[in-house]
């Protein structure tokens, strides 16, 4: 069986930028280890696991997933800003399959590597074949549930100069229009991770109604027109 740590480790390295002042910039690293970390607990439900996914496979493929965003970066085609905000380009999971492939050579058997490119490279299909590949896309639709989405949508209010009122506005639109119900619908072949997806919307809906609450001081109890004065 193939060592896993190894693989953690390179990807730590190739995945953690740095910032203006020199200091380690993990966005990106966090993102793709909560994939990779959520694609191998997957693989290892009992349904899925009977079909024998190469777990090697998978965390490379989940941790490299956005590698395409270095790759860019390295070009002087984005900036740290964009990752994980701005519109990708069609070759982008090409770029980090390519990247995977080659930072990733001596630490991953030949048929577990090809196995993790591929499923890089389909991810953004409509229909993933392969098994490594659907696993990876429904660990990474599911970063998009619960509350650890705020994170990304608070960044990119502040990148954009915007504040909480707009997170809570969109929400609302994206609940209004249904989007949560048809994203659960489309994102996941697997019943079991549908269900935690689902239990993950409900935990976000509740912080959401709390960060509307504070956010207009509802739950300050004393009338502001019955205060008195400070003397």
């Amino acid at each position: 069986m193939v060592s896993l740590e190894p693989i953690w480790h390179r990807a730590r390295l190739d995945l953690t930028l740095t910032g203006e002042h020199g200091e380690p910039d993990i966005y990106l690293c966090e993102h793709s280890i909560r994939v990779a970390q959520g694609a191998l607990k997957i693989a290892r439900l009992p349904d899925i696991a009977s079909q024998g996914p190469d777990e090697a496979a998978v965390v490379a493929a989940g941790l490299y997933h956005e590698a395409g965003w270095i790759v860019r970066l390295r070009n002087g085609e984005a900036q740290r800003s964009d990752i994980l905000i701005r519109p990708t380009p069609e070759n982008h999971r090409e770029q980090g399959a390519d990247w995977m492939e080659k930072s990733l050579s001596e630490l991953l058997l030949g048929p577990s590597l090809e196995k993790a490119a591929e499923a890089i490279r389909t991810l953004n299909d409509r229909e993933v074949a392969s098994l490594e590949g659907q696993i990876v896309t429904e660990a990474d639709n599911l970063d998009e549930f619960g509350v650890i989405a705020l994170w990304p949508a608070v960044r990119r209010g502040a990148l954009e100069g915007k504040g909480v009122r707009t997170v809570i506005d969109t929400w609302k639109r994206r609940k209004e229009y249904q989007f949560w119900t048809a994203r659960l619908n489309d994102s996941f072949r697997f019943a079991a991770v549908r269900e935690v997806a689902r239990a993950r919307l409900a935990k976000l809906e509740r912080v959401m109604v709390e960060l509307e609450e504070q956010l207009q001081n509802d739950d300050v109890l004393a009338d502001v027109h019955e205060m008195k004065p400070v003397s």
